[in-house]
């Protein structure tokens, strides 16, 4: 996946030791636009839909990821994610996403760089 690109095997050891491995089911909410983010997660196979203000902004699926924001700031989320058919993830929670990117600057700064240019995106469009 693009965001472990770079990642020396026993960091990502450390990770994977971290995420927990979750089935959701085809229209199952993931994150509500303005409430707070409890997760971070990365897709591995299966869609979700992202809305903004009711308004389609991105369909999302094998190794991309969401939730960066709100794990980052632990503010509102910035949009819903609603699953489109089945899905497999990885998820980590706020402590585990923190532990995480602490343990591991080239994950931390791939995340920071995935989120900013979403933000340009958004701002752009």
């Amino acid at each position: 996946m693009p965001l472990f690109a770079g990642i020396p095997k026993h960091d990502l050891e450390f990770v994977a030791s971290r995420v927990d491995e979750v089935s959701l089911e085809p229209g199952q909410t993931l994150i509500t636009e303005g409430q707070p983010t409890e997760a971070f997660f990365i897709l591995e196979s299966g869609h979700v839909n992202v809305t903004r203000g009711g308004k389609p902004a991105a369909r999302l699926g094998p190794g991309d990821f969401f939730g960066e924001i709100g794990m980052l700031d632990r503010g509102a989320a910035t949009a819903t994610v609603v699953t489109d058919g089945p899905v497999e993830a990885m998820v980590l929670s706020h402590t585990q996403f923190r532990d995480a990117i602490k343990s591991n600057d080239n994950l931390a700064l791939q995340v920071i760089a995935a989120m900013a240019k979403r933000l340009r995106a958004d701002a752009s469009a």
